[in-house]
């Protein structure tokens, strides 16, 4: 990889129809579509309206069954929790792990001014230029000064260099990983969380917001867990998640172990726009962990 691919600028390229996108980055880039998340509609695709169409069966049954989320309030859920902490940490700089077609870096670089890098790979990256591409002479000129795409894979031995240099100089730093720990296993989990805390760490300190799941323990967690699932297993044409941690403490703990300093989970009752989800049992947590300044640890 070279370093003029890994580091231009996100508006400056194209690349061929050929490239392989996931779909689940169509699919949440349709759902943030569906929930009239601001730039959204830059990042939909056609494929994702499908994917959408032929989900609406599962959603219905969802409704059905009492404190069960759809898949789309799992996202909801996700995304806005992000958010949420996200805002509340006025970041200076935010690094997105498999951003995928989020509309969060446009969001945060055109509406707050925030530098942003979204770290993916080669495809995914290229992908996601194509759109950025169709956009105003304007509005690229903008992004260009604030958005930078870089080709990464987050499991390689020298990706803490890579996250401690796009970390370099940030002002109140958070590095971001939203549903992509839960498609690793465990080994692969904490390479990635030490790495994050390793980088934060040499970069003065800063959060780590990302989802994951833990074993329920209601009858309606687990029926929730269960939907989830069987629906990303659809969705990921049969790769599925991976397992889940056995408890809440078990993610404090091991985390803690990984090299961070706190750590807490943001409920949905804390975010205003999620009161609609009140009493349900939803499958996932978002957790904020954070690594002090040096001397505050």
């Amino acid at each position: 990889m070279s370093e003029e691919r890994s580091r231009r600028p996100a508006c400056s390229a194209t690349a061929t129809e050929g490239d392989r996108i996931a779909p689940t980055a169509h699919y949440t880039a349709y759902a943030w579509f569906r929930l009239g998340l601001p730039y959204a509609e830059w990042f939909k695709t056609a494929r994702g309206a499908r994917m959408h169409l032929a989900f609406r069966g599962t959603e219905w049954l969802a409704a059905c069954v009492s404190g069960t989320p759809s898949l789309l309030q799992y996202l909801e859920y996700r995304h806005r929790a992000i958010d949420h902490r996200l805002t509340a940490r006025r970041p200076g700089r935010v690094v997105e792990l498999g951003a995928g077609l989020s509309r969060r870096g446009t969001t945060w670089a055109l509406d707050h001014g925030a530098s942003y890098v979204e770290l993916d790979l080669a495809p995914m990256i290229a992908a996601k230029e194509r759109h950025l591409a169709k956009l105003d002479k304007s509005v690229r000129l903008r992004l260009t000064r604030l958005l930078r795409l870089e080709v990464a894979d987050v499991l390689a031995a020298t990706f803490v260099n890579q996250l401690t240099e796009a970390l370099r100089g940030a002002e109140r730093p958070v590095v971001i990983a939203e549903g992509l720990l839960g498609y690793f296993d465990f080994d692969e989990r904490e390479r990635l969380a030490r790495a994050i805390a390793t980088a934060l760490r040499q970069s003065g300190g800063g959060h780590f917001l990302c989802d994951l799941r833990s074993r329920p323990s209601k009858r309606a967690g687990r029926v929730a867990v269960s939907a989830l699932k069987a629906a990303i297993r659809v969705v990921t044409r049969g790769r599925g998640a991976r397992e889940d941690f056995p408890s809440r403490e078990v993610i404090r703990e091991r985390f803690l172990s990984f090299g961070f300093d706190e750590a807490n989970v943001c409920p949905a009752s804390e975010v205003p726009e999620l009161g609609h989800l009140a009493g349900l049992e939803l499958p996932v947590d978002v957790w904020q962990f954070e690594v002090k300044p040096r001397g505050l640890s």
